[in-house]
C-alpha cells in the first residue's frame, strides 16, 4: 500500500472538523466533510457534484510529499484528504476527468483511494437470522423414535450444508444451528381406527 510522506511535515492544529466515512454503495465507502451545510465527498466538484471547482474553495491547500507528488491536501481530526490527478502524482487537476480522492490515516496509512485499480471488491454482507419451524411426519421403520429425529436433523444439516457451497445469486448460508428438536408423541395412524360395521351391528 502506497504511504503518503509529506516533505515539510506540519503540526495538526487542535479544533479540526472530523471526515466521516460513508457507505456509498454496498461494499464501498467514502470519506465526507460539511462545507456551508452540504455534505462533500469530491471536493473536485462543486456542491451540486456536477461542474469542476477547485479543492482551494473547500479550504485545501498544495502540498508536496516524496517522490516529487504534490496535492491538493486538508487535515481532519482523523487523518487527511488528499486530491490528485487519475495518476497520483500531481495537484494539478483537469474538468476532462475525475479527481483521485485519497484519505490518509493519522498513522499514513491510505484508509480510502478512489483510483485505486486492481483491488479486489469488498462486499459488506447484508446479514439477516431466519428462524424456520420444521414439522415432518416420518415411517420409522421400526426404529425409535430419537433415532427419526437425529435421522431427520442430519437431512436437514446437509441440505443446509450444501445449499452454503451452491452457487448462484440467491441467499448464502453463513452459519445455522437447531434451536430445538424434539418428538412429538402421536399414535401410528391406523391403529385407532374405528370398525363402524361393529357399532352398527353389521
Amino acid at each position: 500500500m502506497t504511504q503518503w510522506s509529506e516533505i515539510n511535515p506540519r503540526e495538526r492544529s487542535g479544533g479540526l472538523q472530523a471526515a466521516v466515512r460513508r457507505q456509498s454503495r454496498p461494499g464501498e465507502y467514502r470519506y465526507t466533510f460539511v462545507h456551508d451545510e452540504l455534505e462533500i465527498d469530491d471536493p473536485a466538484l462543486d456542491a451540486s457534484g456536477r461542474f469542476f471547482a477547485s479543492p482551494r474553495d473547500y479550504g485545501f491547500v498544495i502540498r508536496g510529499f516524496d517522490g516529487g507528488k504534490t496535492a491538493w491536501a486538508r487535515d481532519f481530526a482523523n487523518g487527511t484528504m488528499l486530491v490528485v490527478n487519475p495518476d497520483a502524482q500531481s495537484h494539478v487537476l483537469s474538468p476532462k476527468g475525475r479527481a483521485r480522492i485519497l484519505f490518509i490515516g493519522q498513522d499514513g496509512s491510505v484508509l480510502q483511494d478512489t483510483g485505486a485499480v486492481g483491488r479486489p471488491e469488498q462486499r459488506v454482507p447484508e446479514l439477516a437470522t431466519v428462524r424456520l419451524t420444521l414439522t415432518a411426519t416420518v415411517d420409522l421403520n421400526g426404529l425409535s423414535q430419537e433415532s427419526a429425529r437425529a435421522q431427520l436433523m442430519r437431512l436437514v444439516d446437509r441440505a443446509v450444508l450444501s445449499a452454503q457451497s451452491a452457487p448462484g445469486d440467491g441467499v448464502r448460508v453463513l452459519d445455522h444451528a437447531f434451536d430445538s428438536a424434539a418428538v412429538v408423541s402421536g399414535e401410528t395412524p391406523g391403529t385407532s381406527n374405528t370398525d363402524f360395521s361393529q357399532l352398527l351391528d353389521l
